[in-house]
């Protein structure tokens, strides 16, 4: 039986979610805290955006009221060579001003990512096998890569942004106000139409933006199974069908960022023609006042409309930023939104607030009336009961389906049971920490995962310190030395993503000896040798007697042969031990594994006979 168990009463991680929506409120105070540690430079960006806005503001002031009202209409030169110093001075003082802000929001929002990322994939690293049993590993990737990048785009070109241009808005007003009181309540008229066209706006965002991060999740799944599972692919001809999977998410992905753009496509012309119309208020509005000498003389006035004009622009530049920074924010809330939710879900399986160090174990094993179901009103194991001594070597047998991984699952703790115990040494595994029982054991599986790297390295995954010398020890111990030293680099030689490069047996040997390189007190061999050629499993053979010499074993395998000389033999059946008993033991009381050994060696009649036999 493999591992990898999708049991179909599990929603869909997105499904699970549309239970519960966070406030804008709850997201930005969340996102406010990765900012914490920074607050040192934040208040070097603060004091920057003052500095900006500050000379920013000032230099219409200067070229409007100053350097055309009192210099260029009355032609004095000097003094407008000495305003012109000035003014290049605040532009020096601006641009040095606004580098420092941008470098300080560049390494914050770096910062940040770098931070929830760890936060995120460390999370995920202790949650439980249930969890990814309802997951996929496309929209986990997603919402680390995708989802933080656009948090960072929000941080990074939005928030400290959009503080400094509700500063200069506020400075704007302030100075539009101490120039002309009448100009300033004219281009005030229309903001109450800005705020009416974002109060109608703002659902369609949100749910615009939800749904573009929910679809290239799917993009993201989609891709990730197409290069994981090219060679299945190929093999079956279904590449074809493949690419039509990938069409579907990467056209819905389309549309929900078509539909995302038309609703910003209308937003932001919307504020474009709201500004024309005030920018033409204030025009016609203050030549009015100019023409009937309402803003003293003709030179003064041309000043202050000129300013006045400029500023009036200055006024709805910040409200474009703020309209754009709305339409980045809306995506940002999305993204943080998937990810606070995976931050919040707790692990089902974790240590108990009075668990426990287990000490060195034994290896004695006790299962006492388990019963458990991925799904709790189905059970897969039925009140099951099992006493192994310490160094004892059992094996589990049985129809495919029977539960026989389910039982290591739960001695692993990887689920918890609904009822009964499961005692090793006497301690109750709910009651010890995870990792002192876990690190005391060691798992090979029938589908051998391998991480790209060399091939020391992986032998070594079990136990990082352990030198050369006894990486190859192990190696030789089960019988990979041979082939590992054929490769051009010997132990040094690299492979791929789960050990592309390498034959289905040779990664069988890698994970024996990365096994044994741990010296477990209990070995669990999971169908580990069901894939392993004549000579391979010759090799490994030889080598079985040491790897479990001294530990407690525990063999499940449909290959019976390899089970003949176990101390013990449990065979399974819909989740009950039905048999137990050696080898020439249950060969002789003609039961399950009579039926079952007979399947495999005997002649095809009694294959038939036993394919139509009830158990």
């Amino acid at each position: 039986m493999g591992w990898h168990v999708h049991p179909p009463h599990y929603r869909h991680l997105e499904e699970v979610e549309t239970e519960r929506r966070m406030s804008n409120r709850e997201i930005f105070a969340r996102l406010l805290r990765y900012l914490t540690p920074y607050k040192k430079w934040i208040a070097i960006i603060t004091f920057a955006v003052i500095v900006t806005s500050v000379t920013g503001i000032a230099s219409p002031y200067i070229l409007g009221r100053e350097i055309i009202s009192k210099y260029i209409l009355k032609g004095d030169l000097y003094g407008l060579q000495a305003i012109i110093l000035v003014f290049m001075g605040i532009q020096i003082a601006n641009w040095a001003a606004n580098t420092i802000r941008i470098y300080g929001l560049g390494k914050v929002g770096q910062s940040l990512l770098l931070k929830m990322r760890t936060d995120l994939f460390s999370h995920l690293q202790r949650l439980s096998f249930s969890f990814f049993d309802r997951s996929d590993s496309g929209d986990l990737i997603s919402r680390v890569t995708n989802d933080t990048d656009a948090i960072g785009e929000a941080f990074t070109s939005g928030l400290v942004q959009v503080s400094s241009d509700m500063l200069s808005l506020l400075m704007i007003v302030i100075v539009m106000f101490s120039i002309d009181v009448r100009l300033s309540l004219a281009s005030m008229t229309v903001v109450p139409l800005i705020l009416v066209a974002a109060i109608l706006f703002n659902s369609k965002f949100r749910a615009a933006y939800r749904m573009q991060r929910t679809k290239i999740s799917t993009v993201t799944s989609k891709l990730q199974e197409g290069i994981s599972g090219i060679r299945e692919i190929q093999s079956f001809t279904r590449e074809r069908d493949m690419m039509e999977d990938f069409k579907t998410a990467n056209l819905e992905n389309f549309q929900a960022n078509l539909q995302a753009t038309k609703v910003w496509g209308s937003f932001f012309p919307t504020i474009q023609l709201i500004q024309t119309l005030g920018t033409g208020i204030v025009i016609l509005y203050g030549g009015w006042l100019a023409f009937n000498g309402m803003l003293g003389p003709m030179e003064e006035a041309i000043g202050t409309l000129i300013t006045f004009i400029m500023y009036v622009g200055m006024f709805f530049g910040p409200i474009f930023d703020l309209a754009n920074f709305y339409n980045t924010v809306q995506s940002s809330l999305a993204a943080a939104e998937r990810i606070f939710r995976i931050l919040d879900i707790e692990p089902e399986i974790k240590d108990d607030v009075d668990a426990v160090e287990i000490p060195r174990i034994e290896g004695e094993i006790e299962f006492r009336d388990v019963t458990f179901g991925y799904r709790p009103e189905n059970p897969v194991l039925h009140d099951v009961s099992f006493h192994v001594k310490p160094k004892e070597t059992i094996a589990l047998v049985g129809p495919t389906g029977a539960g026989k991984s389910t039982i290591i699952k739960l001695l692993c703790r990887f689920y918890d049971p609904q009822s009964g115990q499961i005692l090793i040494d006497g301690y109750d595994v709910k009651k010890v920490k995870l990792k002192s029982l876990r690190r005391q054991m060691g798992i090979v599986l029938q589908e051998t995962f391998l991480f790209s790297g060399t091939i020391i390295d992986n032998i070594r995954y079990g136990k990082p310190e352990a030198t050369d010398d006894e990486v190859i020890a192990a190696a030789k111990l089960v019988g990979a030395h041979e082939f590992i030293e054929k490769l051009p680099d010997g132990y040094y030689t690299k492979i791929g993503e789960g050990g592309v490069g390498l034959s289905v047996g040779q990664k069988q040997l890698v994970s024996f000896a990365r096994a044994l390189l741990r010296d477990p007190a209990i070995l669990i061999l999971d169908e580990a040798t069901s894939s392993i050629d004549p000579y391979t499993d010759l090799l490994i053979r030889k080598a079985m007697k040491t790897l479990l010499k001294d530990r407690t074993s525990i063999i499940i395998a449909h290959r019976l042969s390899t089970v003949r000389d176990v101390d013990r033999i449990l065979v399974i059946d819909d989740g009950r031990i039905v048999e137990e008993g050696s080898h020439e033991e249950l060969i002789k009381k003609g039961g399950l594994y009579s039926y079952l050994y007979k399947m495999q060696f005997k002649e095809p009649e009694a294959v038939e006979t036993v394919a139509t036999s009830p158990h």
